[in-house]
């Protein structure tokens, strides 16, 4: 009755364990075509709030995007030779601007080749655990029933978790080929690269630049 309990209290952790969800928030992707010079690429990034905003940038798609929340930015660009052009984002004011698309992230091929080996993985090393703690329960006191149920849970985990390694190979393949296509078809697609939003993208001068930002984006002043 003690190996029963203890079967049933373990069982259903080790079978429908979960990786523990992703701390971070979402970042918000924007496509920033026909607003940054050719040859630009972004190096620094301020909020409203005079902070250095986190992000990252895709010179091959021009897409920015930014891990940190603010009502409007203000960003630095240079080319290779060292040469500066500055960038407003945020509510359109004053005059037109460049209206720039946001656009949901694409998900990661690590990511998602990572999340499909490791839920197998757990799957694999809970299947073959409730094998041997089945077989040890059922064991009449010889120890051979459990030693059977631990050599098949052992070769079942194993296999289970190489055919899982396999398919996050596979599985992160065809994230990044969803990728590449759902790009093309962005580039494609009717409107792209304009939006409703009043949320705008357009360069300014640095000398329109407020000297709180222009401090943080430029340090060298």
């Amino acid at each position: 009755m003690k190996k029963l309990l203890f079967l049933f209290a373990f069982v259903p952790v080790l079978l429908f364990a979960e990786a523990p969800p992703c701390p971070l928030s979402m970042p918000v992707v924007y496509d920033l075509t026909g607003a940054i010079d050719d040859g630009y690429s972004v190096v620094a990034v301020v909020t409203d709030q005079a902070e250095i905003s986190e992000f990252s940038y895709d010179s091959e798609t021009d897409y920015l995007t930014l891990l940190t929340d603010a009502q409007f930015y203000y960003a630095l660009c240079l080319d290779s030779a060292g040469h500066q052009q500055f960038l407003y984002m945020g509510p359109q004011e004053v005059g037109g601007g460049v209206a720039i698309q946001e656009l949901q992230p694409l998900p990661s091929s690590l990511g998602e080749g990572a999340k499909a080996a490791g839920k197998g993985a757990l799957i694999s090393l809970g299947t073959g655990t409730g094998i041997f703690l089945i077989a040890w329960a059922a064991d009449p006191g010889d120890g051979w029933t459990a030693l059977g149920g631990l050599i098949i849970g052992v070769v079942v985990a194993y296999f289970g978790i190489i055919a899982s390694a396999a398919w996050g190979i596979v599985k992160g393949v065809q994230t990044s080929m969803q990728n590449q296509r759902e790009v093309a078809r962005r580039k494609q697609s009717v409107g792209y690269g304009s939006s409703s939003s009043t949320f705008i993208v357009t360069p300014v001068g640095r000398e329109l630049v407020p000297t709180e930002y222009l401090e943080k984006l430029d340090p060298t002043i």
